[in-house]
């Protein structure tokens, strides 16, 4: 009996920031679709992933950039330190008082927040005026990072990400296609035939 064999090889570059963009991507979606039905159920969920999503999808870019252009490049050191050495690298000067850049600190501020999460108190212990038929049961309870679950605040961080990402490529002189996931694999019939008994 002959048996024949083939050679298999594959290969695939797997660029997670494109994963992890696309859930952000997919959960902004939905978030809109709900706003514009008047759907509320929920919505701060969606809102705290998406956000969540967001900061990972930066980081993760942030990553991309600094593999390719910061020689070295550690993807485990502090945050702030690989943001400098990718503008650095970059040549980039950017303001961090003013939007695109402001929303990184503000995104990484929620991110760990949510990560890190601890328990806390919220307490209002205030004296006020008695006037007849006022509302006296306004309280506001809420955790100081629960002040991001709006809508205005995702948009707002996932255009500002997506402007610095756009500006980084582009400085770095990476094309598009160079950031995609992508894969390559072959089979090949070995010519050979090997005899074997049994």
């Amino acid at each position: 009996m002959t048996k024949r064999q083939v050679q298999k090889t594959a290969k695939k570059i797997i660029n997670i920031h494109n994963d992890i963009a696309n859930t952000a991507h997919h959960l902004k979606t939905r978030i809109e679709e709900m706003e514009a039905v008047g759907s509320r159920h929920g919505i701060s969920l969606d809102i705290t992933a998406c956000l969540v999503m967001l900061a990972f999808s930066f980081e993760s870019r942030l990553n991309f950039v600094g593999e390719q252009k910061v020689e070295g490049f550690k993807e485990r050191q502090v945050f702030n330190k690989k943001v400098e050495l990718v503008v650095e690298a970059l040549g980039l000067e950017p303001d961090f008082s003013v939007r695109p850049y402001s929303s990184i600190k503000e995104l990484k501020d929620f991110r760990d927040t949510i990560a890190h999460g601890k328990p806390a108190v919220a307490e209002v212990n205030e004296v006020v005026d008695f006037h007849p038929g006022t509302n006296y049961d306004d309280f506001d309870l809420r955790a100081k990072w629960e002040a991001s679950l709006t809508i205005g605040f995702m948009r707002q961080c996932s255009d500002d990400i997506d402007e610095i990402w756009s500006e980084w490529i582009a400085t770095a002189g990476i094309d598009l296609h160079q950031t995609l996931t992508y894969g390559e694999y072959s089979v090949t019939l070995i010519e050979e035939p090997t005899s074997f008994s049994g």
